[in-house]
């Protein structure tokens, strides 16, 4: 029997039934805060293959990421294409790199796990290039263990058809409204699982142009089936969000 879905405010019902579809997720061999940050800086935009191709060539050459400071674009471009923006980001790891050291003294996160995890989230996205998502990234997915929920284009967009979030939001805004929604008790790995159920049903179901609803283990509880990109502006948006419990 399928668990029953009670949006927009009830988030482990939407695990368990993705959960019938993709299996439970577990987190994997964790990098070091600096490592997962540089990493999800590659990500952005970018599909997880070709991310983590470029980031074992980048580390290859720079095994001590506090070189990048001196590095110059035009060295980093070449290892990290075919990353989306390879060139923006060439641009933005030195920078990056040399902001960490003024600000931490070292090229070392680990005192974020000190922190709570808004008060991290605000000193990582205060970094030059850094947002919610690769914000939350470093927190969660790093040996840093944290609470915070990786909120990236195919999480967004699923959340946003579910009317989990506004239809006209930003990532920040889904991250806020998607955290609030998450049970006292949920862990890092709850988390981690969320992100890791909600981002493959974007990527093969959810989709951007064509959404496959037919095949969708969440369409009972969808107010937009069959809405696809082209169509989604002309659709009368969804009452605002509630809030937390």
């Amino acid at each position: 029997m399928q668990t029953r879905l009670a949006f927009p405010s009830d988030l482990p019902p939407l695990r368990e039934r993705l959960r019938e579809v993709f299996g439970p997720q577990k987190p994997g061999q964790r990098l070091d805060p600096v490592s997962e940050l540089i990493k999800a800086m590659l990500s952005v935009r970018t599909y997880d293959e070709v991310t983590w191709a470029a980031f074992v060539r980048l580390r290859a050459a720079y095994p001590d990421w506090k070189a990048l400071a001196c590095a110059e674009p035009w060295q980093i471009e070449p290892m990290i294409d075919p990353v989306t923006f390879s060139e923006q980001k060439a641009r933005q790891l030195p920078t990056l790199v040399r902001v960490i050291l003024i600000q931490a003294g070292e090229m070392n996160l680990d005192f974020l796990a000190e922190m709570p995890a808004d008060e991290a989230m605000a000193w990582l996205t205060r970094l030059p290039g850094v947002g919610v998502k690769v914000a939350a990234a470093v927190l969660n997915f790093s040996t840093l263990a944290g609470r915070a929920l990786v909120v990236d284009t195919h999480t967004h967009r699923v959340a946003r058809r579910l009317g989990l979030t506004a239809r006209h939001g930003d990532a920040r805004d889904a991250y806020v409204s998607l955290s609030a929604m998450v049970p006292d008790d949920w862990t890092h790995e709850d988390l981690f699982e969320l992100h890791w159920l909600m981002k493959p049903h974007g990527q093969s179901i959810c989709t951007h142009f064509d959404p496959a609803c037919d095949l969708c283990a969440l369409r009972d509880a969808c107010p937009r089936v069959g809405v696809a990109a082209d169509q989604e502006r002309s659709v009368t948006p969804f009452a605002p969000v509630r809030s937390a419990r």
